[in-house]
């Protein structure tokens, strides 16, 4: 039986959660702040939050990762692999005091050795799966499996109300011919970043992508042939980033990629692995090259326009390179 200072705590806790997100905030944003609640009110350290892929609900991508679990941000976890899915799958929370032996286990680095798992549920059907984590064995008490479920239980609801938010508002905030969000919806979201960025000091960074053939393909080829060529490119922005990551049709053929919790120094490297794109419009026998420019926060500017500006001066020195 939970104690009376167990209850106390899981229902100061929620409390608190229920005030920090009365508002319906995005859900990269959502996820960051419920990760730092998770440390910070109750003092679970290692932390990792998985939702169900929305069209693939074989898929459980981690869209949050702290601590000794850090380094599974963005994992994609097929079904029926691993603990989460095992929270899911069972419908009930789950305690494994020593992960070290589970057979269920799916990632044994970062010697995590005990961990509590359960499941998050909305209207009725589960939506992904929250965990805590402890480098130590039997790490965990009944207490603290009480107030994960808790959390869970609350966050279900939370996050289904992110996504649907997100759903909607992507009708005003996507680009029509790419399906990407517009620039509209990268101010709203750099917005976000630069808040989080100035709380945390964790730096992100933007890059300013420009189609370097795009005028001669559509002089040469015609319209539909550029329209094709701006759904390629945005493809291949989106294939080839993480999860975490905003690909926006900018205007034009210009394009802005967001890397939260990204470095410029990282984020230099990650446009190379879309540099040359291959083009679907079948008349069109040429490919498509890209140039770029970086700016990054807090190194390169405090503002989106100072980051945009700092972004397009560079952008166009590697044209002027060229």
């Amino acid at each position: 039986m939970r104690s009376p200072e167990g209850t106390d705590k899981a229902l100061e806790f929620l409390a608190r959660l229920a005030r920090e997100f009365t508002a319906v905030l995005s859900l990269s944003h959502l996820v960051s702040r419920v990760l730092d609640s998770m440390s910070e009110a109750a003092g679970f350290d290692s932390c990792s939050i998985g939702l169900i892929d929305e069209v693939d609900p074989n898929l459980l991508t981690v869209v949050g990762a702290t601590g000794l679990r850090a380094h599974m941000r963005d994992a994609v976890i097929p079904h029926s692999r691993g603990l989460l899915w095992a929270a899911i799958d069972g419908g009930a929370p789950l305690s494994v005091p020593d992960m070290r032996v589970d057979p269920r286990v799916c990632d044994r680095g970062a010697h995590t050795g005990s961990g509590i798992f359960a499941p998050l549920v909305a209207s009725g059907r589960a939506i992904g799966a929250i965990s805590a984590h402890r480098s130590a064995v039997e790490a965990f008490g009944s207490e603290d499996l009480d107030l994960l479920t808790l959390l869970a239980i609350y966050l279900g609801g939370v996050f289904e109300a992110a996504r649907m938010h997100e759903r909607v508002a992507g009708l005003a905030f996507a680009d029509p011919l790419t399906e990407l969000p517009n620039r509209r919806a990268l101010l709203d979201r750099l917005g976000v970043e630069l808040i989080r960025s100035r709380r945390t000091g964790r730096p992100f960074s933007i890059a300013l992508v420009d189609l370097d053939s795009f005028k001669e393909i559509n002089d040469r080829y015609g319209h539909a042939a550029g329209d094709a060529a701006l759904r390629d490119a945005g493809r291949a922005m989106r294939q080839r980033t993480r999860g975490c990551d905003l690909v926006v049709r900018y205007g034009g053929d210009e394009f802005v990629l967001l890397f939260p919790d990204t470095p410029g120094t990282i984020a230099q490297a990650i446009p190379r692995r879309f540099r040359e794109i291959p083009l679907s419009h079948e008349a069109v026998q040429m490919r498509l090259t890209l140039s770029w420019g970086i700016a990054s926060h807090p190194d390169d500017g405090d503002s989106a326009d100072a980051l945009l500006k700092i972004a397009d001066e560079r952008l166009y020195a590697m044209k002027a390179a060229r």
